[in-house]
C-alpha cells in the first residue's frame, strides 16, 4: 500500500494505545513514518466483518473440502516402514543396500517390519 503520508511503498501495523497499563484500543500505523491511518481505507469497517474464524474457513474452503485418503497400503509402504531400514543416530542406512536411504522413500523390495517382534 502506498502510505497517504510519507508517500512510500510501506504497510500497515497494529500499535496499541495504552491508558496506564491497560490496553485501550488499537490503531494501525505506517510501519515507515509511524503515521495513524484510517481504518476505513478498504471501505469496509472492522464491526462489519464477520469472525476471523470464518474468514478462515472461507479462505480454505469451509467444511465441505473433501478428505483425501490414500488407496491401498500406499501409506504404510515406506522405508522406515521396512524390516530392513536400519536407524542410526547420523543417518538411516537401507541393510540389503548399504546405502543412505530416505525415511519416506520407497522400493521394490519392501518387507514389512513384524509388528510382533518381542511380544509373547
Amino acid at each position: 500500500m502506498k502510505c497517504p503520508h510519507c508517500k512510500e511503498e510501506s504497510f500497515a501495523k497494529k500499535k496499541n494505545i495504552m491508558d496506564g497499563w491497560k490496553v485501550a484500543g488499537c490503531i494501525e500505523v505506517c510501519a515507515l513514518c509511524g503515521a495513524q491511518l484510517s481504518n476505513e481505507k478498504s471501505g469496509e469497517k472492522e464491526d462489519d466483518m464477520p469472525p476471523k474464524s470464518a474468514r478462515l474457513s472461507a479462505l480454505l474452503g469451509g467444511e465441505n473440502v473433501e478428505k483425501i485418503t490414500l488407496a491401498g497400503k500406499a501409506d504404510s509402504d515406506f522405508c522406515r516402514n521396512c524390516r530392513n531400514f536400519i536407524v542410526h543416530p547420523f543417518k538411516s542406512i537401507c541393510a540389503l543396500t548399504d546405502t543412505d536411504t530416505d525415511p519416506n522413500g520407497s522400493c521394490a523390495q519392501f518387507k514389512a517390519k513384524n509388528r510382533n517382534m518381542g511380544k509373547k
